[in-house]
């Protein structure tokens, strides 16, 4: 006679909690950074788009980029808050591979600037960049280490805050003058 087991002979380890909330609290930070950051793009993109020469592959692509950006920074906004942490680093991710490819025209006209500091800016979002989003989204579709895929999609969109702050902090310290 086969004896019927109960639930606690064998049961089954629950994810903690605290560290998809760590990870949902950081997603939703970095989804609001994005959704913020694309505002000004949102603007250009329903504005005068002149600015951006030609009409071709590339003025697509940075329009491409200018209309995507907001829509996948809400919907990684709702999916971490819904705890759908896999998608909102997908959504995340794919904001990073959609400004990689606003730049690829460029860097095909005009070719990689490995001198000074926009040129290592320029380098890390051509290279290195989309191959963090690349990782972050098979570890997400995987459902594997899921902090180090926030970790991934996080470090662009910081790095690009830093950047936007300091050029902002350039020009206040040059207007003061």
């Amino acid at each position: 006679m086969a004896s019927a087991t109960t639930a606690t002979d064998n049961p089954v380890p629950q994810p903690a909690a605290e560290p998809r909330m760590g990870l949902r609290v950081i997603l939703i930070l970095m989804a609001i950074v994005e959704a913020i950051g694309s505002i000004p793009n949102v603007g250009t993109l329903i504005g005068d788009m002149s600015q951006f020469l030609g009409s071709g592959l590339s003025s697509f692509l940075i329009k491409t980029h200018f209309a995507t950006t907001p829509i996948f920074a809400v919907a990684a906004l709702a999916l971490a808050a819904m705890d759908h942490i896999r998608h909102a680093i997908t959504a995340l991710a794919l904001i990073a591979l959609m400004r990689w490819l606003s730049l690829m025209p460029s860097v095909v006209l005009h070719g990689l600037d490995f001198f000074g500091l926009i040129g290592n800016r320029t380098v890390v979002q051509i290279i290195a960049f989309p191959l963090m989003a690349i990782c972050a989204i098979v570890y997400a579709t995987r459902n594997e280490r899921l902090v180090l895929s926030t970790l991934l999609v996080s470090l662009p969109i910081m790095t690009n805050l830093f950047f936007r702050l300091a050029l902002f902090a350039i020009s206040i310290a040059i207007a003061s003058f």
